[in-house]
């Protein structure tokens, strides 16, 4: 029997401490709890509060780690591309719209101009996957802008006298951030992955991978 991914449910590494472990739940159970979801977050729900109870227990954690290599150890999935997607040029579905995306990072980075009580929100990209790799697990490379200090000018905006050419003056610059998110086997259409990526920097948005199989 295929085993569930805890890890990719709660999304979190399988290095996780035990204290990110409960905040992950803390924080996905305020999304899906069905008082507030309604009753259509039940079965994510219960799933969220499975994956917590054997990986929040030590003994069980142990265990389920251990049957979790030997499954990957039978089929361990490979990437679907060998190249990251890039979330700002390879997918025709993302919601919010790119404009808004950018948007949001970039109060998310300075810290100006965010709407008090602004909410975490979900940002929602389709991807396609061959019936093969949605039953075997794949891993998907996914390229997530990001903006930090430029580091020619150290985040100042200025080169001496004149404004910094690497960023026209605006003391930061865009890169992309690949983040490898893992389908797991047994997928189905229209299996909801969701990703937090705060340890990138990003508060006020969390991945929210929509499987589709193709072919």
């Amino acid at each position: 029997m295929v085993k569930k991914d805890y890890y990719i449910i709660l999304g979190v590494p399988r290095s996780e401490s035990s204290a990110g472990i409960h905040d992950a739940f803390r924080r996905l159970a305020k999304l899906h709890h069905p008082d507030l979801g309604g009753p259509e977050q039940t079965e994510t729900f219960q799933e969220i509060t499975q994956a917590y109870k054997t990986l929040a227990d030590p003994e069980q954690r142990r265990s389920y780690d251990q049957s979790l290599r030997r499954q990957e150890g039978l089929a361990r999935p490979e990437p679907l591309i060998p190249d990251p997607m890039s979330i700002s040029r390879d997918f025709q579905t993302v919601r919010p719209s790119l404009d808004a995306l950018f948007d949001r990072m970039l109060r998310n980075f300075t810290g100006l101009n965010v709407p008090k009580g602004e909410r975490i929100q979900g940002l929602n990209i389709e991807i396609a996957v061959s019936p093969f790799e949605a039953a075997q697990g794949v891993v998907v490379p996914i390229g997530v802008p990001v903006f930090g200090p430029c580091a020619l000018c150290d985040g100042s905006g200025r080169d001496w006298l004149f404004p910094c050419i690497a960023c026209d003056g605006q003391g930061r610059t865009a890169r992309e951030v690949t983040v490898q998110i893992r389908i797991p086997p047994m997928s189905h259409d229209h299996t909801v992955i969701e990703v937090p990526i705060d340890g990138l920097g990003i508060h006020n948005f969390y991945l929210r991978l929509h499987v589709r199989i193709s072919g």
